[in-house]
């Protein structure tokens, strides 16, 4: 044999049928180079260094935002109300996936408490400068969650790791696999993380680098008395509650590497960051939950025309529905989501199945392995997003937000204070594990670690 044509031979493949996944790997690899690209770009051009205990006032407390009223604090009224939300939506998850909520119960009890205990060491550790904690407190005063000093990626990392833990043993028993219960809890967090940022308003924190000076020193009066007629904004498209809440006292004459001069005594504004981030954050849970999850849907073939005659699809129903989602299709008239249930998340496919015992008979050894359970239950060949994708578009999305804003934070508020290389370096290197970890969990794990009678993106059917 030619040795040429034989490789010519293994490389060659059909377009027209392999279409699709060309067309996927290239929107892949073309968001791995541009998120590559913008996070090269933005570091070299957009990264401020400047510290804000040393250099400025408090900021401006105006139109009645203080941190607490009649000794209710906001903040963490914000980050109980933000983890009341996030758990309302994973119980509707647990629901719609038919998952058990007994299991969420018990998740929400060990995860919740070792998710704030996270957050307090990362929050409080070289607080005050590098090697002296918050309030000076030793190693077990890390763990306080209770007194003031939270770090959002420990919270995260520790509830990760205790849920990995507890989910792992659960889903072996419930033959349910451990992303299913990532994805059903896991994005919802980023509905605590918009509102309890809404906390750090209250609390004048979470404020990004000086965008400019707004009263020259000796114009505009003092911290409690200022004389509002002499001060001007860079945000005259927020309302004022949110604006002038944003401006400090310089503390010293600075000019910073965004071109920002000041001198001692100026009004200066800084960037809402806590409010970008909320929005950021509402925008990604929005795309994850609803987007990710329908998108395979959408360049998928479609039941009602692979089963002609079975269904009965209607556009304007299925549009109602995602409106009004307690409307249930009949007989006479079915929305895309509901067909989609009964065709493939929630139909088994005996045919298929038969074929595979079969030839498990014939080669036990070959059947057993994952790419080939997988293959067997690739229903009519749909295209479906598979489990975890959820999960790690959480990871990619909130790092990826936070890579950006963290350009922007003062030494003495970042994820790793006063080390802002190191912080940004974990931030990005968490977004490129989401980024690869949603690649893997559409294409290379369900190949690698499927199990026959186990729930992923659908049921997988049991051999016993």
């Amino acid at each position: 044999m030619n040795i040429k044509d034989f490789k010519i031979n293994k490389i060659s493949f059909d377009f027209k049928r392999d279409k699709l996944k060309w067309i996927s790997i290239g929107l892949w690899a073309s968001l791995f180079i541009v998120v590559i690209v913008l996070f090269s770009v933005f570091w070299a051009t957009k990264n401020v260094n400047w510290t804000q205990g040393d250099s400025f006032s408090e900021p401006v407390h105006w139109g009645g935002v203080e941190a607490t009223y009649g000794g209710i604090g906001i903040y963490p009224m914000a980050m109980t109300l933000g983890m009341i939300v996030a758990i309302l939506f994973t119980l509707y998850k647990f629901w719609k996936k038919g998952l058990n909520v007994t299991e969420l119960s018990i998740g929400i009890a060990i995860c919740i408490p070792i998710s704030l205990m996270g957050a307090s060491f990362f929050g409080k550790l070289n607080a005050d400068s590098p090697g002296v904690n918050a309030n000076g407190v030793g190693f077990w005063g890390l763990f306080a969650f209770w007194n003031a000093g939270m770090a959002i990626h420990g919270g995260v990392y520790g509830g990760l790791l205790a849920g990995l833990i507890l989910f792992y043993f659960v889903g072996r028993k419930s033959k349910t696999s451990m992303l299913v219960y990532a994805d059903a809890i896991v994005p919802n967090i980023l509905l605590g993380q918009a509102i309890g940022r809404w906390g750090n308003f209250f609390n004048h924190e979470v404020m990004g680098a000086p965008v400019g000076v707004v009263a020259k020193s000796g114009t505009w009066g003092t911290l409690s008395n200022v004389k509002w007629e002499e001060v001007g904004s860079h945000y005259k498209f927020l309302p004022d509650w949110i604006s002038r809440n944003l401006m400090v006292q310089a503390k010293t004459d600075g000019t910073l590497s965004n071109g920002v001069s000041f001198n001692q005594g100026d009004l200066v504004q800084l960037s809402p960051i806590f409010l970008y981030e909320s929005l950021s954050l509402l925008a990604a849970w929005v795309i994850i939950t609803f987007i990710i999850p329908n998108i395979t849907k959408w360049i998928s073939k479609k039941p009602w025309k692979v089963e002609t005659g079975k269904y009965n699809y209607s556009l304007s129903f299925s549009i109602k529905q995602w409106f009004m989602p307690w409307q249930k299709s009949s007989d006479q008239i079915q929305s895309a989501r509901d067909i989609w249930n009964l065709a493939y998340f929630r139909n088994i496919d005996e045919e298929a199945k038969q074929e595979y015992l079969k030839s498990l008979e014939l080669n036990r050894t070959k059947y057993l392995k994952p790419k080939e359970i997988n293959k067997a239950n690739k229903l009519n060949k749909y295209v479906s997003t598979k489990a975890g994708v959820e999960c790690f578009a959480y990871f990619f999305a909130w790092n990826f937000v936070r890579f950006f804003l963290e350009l922007s934070r003062p030494d003495d508020h970042l994820f790793v204070m006063y080390d802002k290389p190191l912080s940004l370096s974990l931030i990005l290197i968490s977004a490129m594990i989401g980024l690869i970890g949603m690649i893997a969990s559409q294409y290379w794990i369900p190949i690698l670690f499927r199990k026959n009678g186990y729930l992923y993106e659908k049921e997988y059917f049991s051999i016993n």
